[in-house]
């Protein structure tokens, strides 16, 4: 049900409890990316930097054989599209804040929880679209086409990019956490920046945090351990489960503290 007034259409809130108001949030979320210019931009930025580069990479690997396409494409769509995710969604709360629109839409029949929830799903849905699944699915045809791998079975690809978009999903999440408890953007991509490079760096000093870093789902420890994309892409069982578990519950643990952390920011 809906009332028209002028050039404004107001839509009737039917959710209840935590979820009141989060379909109008949501498809203005979807909106923003996919009815505007905002999908097609972000595409041809990922396609540049993975599929570009992946096929720059295939020919060479024509020329070296002890080339890892696998592991290059953890590199490209993975670790960039990482470091991409945190840079889009640095300014999904703290931005909204700044500027009062979010006091503007929390004035309305709108829970924070649903306002949490509506930034991480619209921007986790574009993200993973634009960047993980469009240019994963050209990357397979790509090796299928061109590349000594041929076609990879599909379904496995299909495992492999699931536990990249896990990871993505990962710093997605903390990166928005993050904005719950600072006022700039600069406080707000220090956080998974410093993540990032921690789960990088310090599990080759101390190797039992392999299993706990969502880094090694793209991209494996030196000649350790393969990325878990890597070993289920190539149609193999993962080292282990335990980063993939981890990942997905210190997801879980970054929105429920988000929206723990917002329910009590003052406006």
């Amino acid at each position: 049900m809906s009332t028209t007034s002028g050039n404004v259409q107001f839509q009737m809130v039917e959710e209840r409890g935590w979820r009141r108001g989060l379909g109008n949030l949501l498809q203005g979320e979807f909106s923003s990316w996919f009815k505007s210019s905002r999908w097609w931009k972000h595409l041809i930025v990922w396609l540049v930097i993975v599929n570009v580069f992946m096929i720059i990479f295939v020919y060479a690997a024509t020329q070296d054989a002890n080339m890892d396409l696998l592991m290059m494409y953890g590199i490209f769509g993975g670790m960039f599209v990482a470091l991409g995710a945190m840079i889009i969604v640095q300014g999904a709360i703290v931005g909204e804040k700044r500027s009062g629109t979010a006091a503007w839409v929390l004035s309305k029949p709108v829970t924070r929880t649903a306002f949490v929830v509506s930034r991480l799903v619209g921007n986790t849905i574009g993200v993973l679209v634009t960047a993980v699944l469009v240019p994963g699915v050209l990357v397979y045809v790509t090796l299928g086409v061109i590349s000594d791998l041929g076609w990879l079975p599909p379904l496995d690809f299909l495992a492999g990019l699931g536990a990249i978009a896990l990871s993505i999903f990962f710093w997605l999440s903390l990166t928005l956490m993050a904005g719950t408890f600072f006022e700039s953007t600069a406080g707000v991509i220090a956080v998974p920046m410093a993540v990032f490079f921690a789960a990088w760096f310090v599990p080759s000093v101390l190797t039992f945090l392999i299993y706990v870093s969502p880094v090694i789902l793209f991209v494996g420890p030196g000649d350790v351990y393969p990325a878990v994309s890597t070993s289920l892409m190539n149609g193999q069982a993962p080292f282990s489960w335990i980063p993939v578990i981890a990942t997905a519950i210190f997801s879980v643990v970054f929105v429920v503290v988000a929206i723990w952390r917002f329910d009590r920011e003052e406006f």
